[in-house]
């Protein structure tokens, strides 16, 4: 057998196991070997792996086996993002018709920007950008990037500056730690970000954050514009619409009482 079918399996028997302990209070090696038809040597070093993980807890006097609350914190996690795309959908195309541009709503996971959604200009001159749903960007040259480091926690945000580095793309991209925190600070002063050809040339972005109470994770919404067509004079009119909308996203996830 290959090594990457030997590790298909493995992943596939691990969750298996992971899915019937779900389902049980607890649970020991034997049962769990024979429920799933496995080695008990084979059991216990999955066990032993997942509860290195914290996904599952091994009761020392026992020696029986339990899931963790970190299977409901992913749960919860899948659950927000879904009702995020939700309740941004509408608002956002809402804003897509309005200003006749490109619309992006985007998350930060893992330390990296994950797009959410993506409503695509109407018009013929529209910005040709490489986001897609599911893909990723740099945090420090976009405006949704610089949105969610500018209001995650700070010691996430210090984290992300000194461990990633700061690539430049285009002639404005911002290169150093020192100025990337000042860029930052004004962020969060102004309460949107401007990405001002710095990721990809022809291309300005406006993005405003949403914010989420408790454990939820950071949020932000842009607009896409070809740079030709987004002045100084018109930044601000589009941060205005742009922060509107998420606020109207805020108050349909938070605050619907």
């Amino acid at each position: 057998m290959s090594s990457s079918n030997e590790a298909s399996r493995s992943v596939i028997k691990t969750m298996q196991l992971l899915e019937a302990l779900a389902h049980l209070p607890e649970a020991g090696v034997t049962e769990l070997s024979q429920q799933l038809g496995m080695h008990k040597s084979t059991t216990y070093r999955f066990l032993n792996s997942l509860c290195e993980l914290k996904y599952v807890h091994r009761d020392s006097e026992t020696e029986r086996y339990r899931t963790t609350l970190k299977l409901f914190e992913l749960g919860s996690a899948v659950v927000q993002r879904i009702e995020l795309w939700r309740e941004a959908n509408l608002i956002m195309e809402q804003l897509a018709h309005e200003t006749e541009e490109t619309v992006h709503l985007a998350i930060l996971e893992d330390d990296k920007l994950v797009y959410l959604h993506k409503i695509e200009s109407t018009q013929a001159l529209r910005v040709s950008m490489m986001s897609r749903i599911g893909n990723t960007a740099p945090l420090h040259c976009t405006g949704l990037g610089k949105c969610l480091l500018a209001f995650s926690p700070p010691r996430v945000r210090e984290r992300i500056i000194e461990q990633h580095p700061l690539t430049r793309f285009t002639e404005t991209t911002i290169t150093s730690q020192s100025e990337l925190r000042t860029e930052l600070e004004r962020i969060r002063q102004l309460g949107y970000a401007v990405d001002n050809e710095e990721h990809e040339l022809g291309i300005r972005c406006v993005a405003a954050p949403i914010h989420a109470p408790g454990n939820a994770g950071p949020a932000a919404l842009s607009i896409s514009v070809p740079s030709v067509r987004l002045t100084e004079a018109e930044l601000e009119p589009h941060a205005t619409l742009v922060r509107a909308a998420t606020t109207r996203i805020e108050q349909q996830l938070f605050h619907a009482d």
